[in-house]
């Protein structure tokens, strides 16, 4: 009997080893191999991004962006003599918003708040292990954006937010993503699609970015100019000063 259960056992074992990958995990694997590597991307420890942000009307900012483990974030827009900065520090999010009447430091409130919530300030991004993370993520199908046919993967992530990510079906790049907010009361979707990819030090990154809210004319495109892989980021620059 105990022989037979071990026969069992390893039948089992067997069974669940040689069972096919779900259409899911072979696409975020893709994704990841396309990024660098999962494990280069577990490694990466702090990151800065730089460039120039233009809005419709052509204002233009220089841009920052920050992000270091464990959910820190820090983004800094700087414009016409006057910078505008939106962080998080781990516990508290705050933001000094001048072109809002916001000179000082505050923390951000339901009506203020910009979206920086944890998956924002996950350095891996979401779907590196995802189901670890709480986050349940579906094959929403094949669309065709304007730049080709991408995969469409539907999430929910563990605060409850959806999210939806494509994947582009050649490069395997993530090409666009749709995050649903509320912002001063409005439910919206926000969205950002991602082009001119780049290789930096093993990991790939996109260096065009361009944002808006769906439904609405306005447009801010971001180049980047400049990724630094684990800066010496002083956790200072996070924190909500007191």
């Amino acid at each position: 009997m105990r022989g037979l259960m071990r026969s069992f056992l390893l039948f089992g074992a067997l069974l669940v080893a040689c069972s096919p990958t779900s259409p899911v995990d072979e696409i975020i694997d893709s994704n990841l191999s396309a990024r660098g590597g999962k494990d280069r991307i577990q490694a990466l420890q702090s990151l800065r991004a730089t460039g120039t942000a233009t809005a419709s009307g052509g204002r233009v900012a220089r841009v920052t962006y920050e992000i270091k483990r464990p959910g820190l974030f820090r983004l800094e827009f700087a414009s016409q003599g006057t910078k505008s900065v939106f962080a998080h520090d781990g516990e508290i999010a705050w933001q000094v918003a001048p072109l809002q009447g916001q000179f000082e430091p505050q923390p951000t409130t339901p009506d203020t708040d910009q979206g920086f919530g944890a998956v924002e300030r996950d350095i891996e991004g979401p779907l590196v292990d995802w189901r670890e993370k709480g986050h349940v993520v579906e094959l929403g199908g094949r669309e065709m954006l304007p730049r080709g046919e991408a995969f469409k993967l539907e999430m929910v992530l563990a605060d409850g937010t959806t999210r939806s990510d494509y994947i582009d079906v050649a490069s395997r790049q993530i090409v666009r993503s749709d995050l649903s907010r509320v912002i001063a009361g409005d439910h919206v979707i926000l969205v950002d699609e991602f082009s001119d990819f780049r290789e930096v030090d093993g990991l790939v990154f996109p260096h065009l970015i361009e944002t808006y809210v769906e439904n609405r004319p306005e447009t801010i495109r971001i180049v980047v100019e400049s990724v630094e892989l684990n800066p010496d980021l002083d956790d200072a620059r996070f924190r909500f000063p007191r």
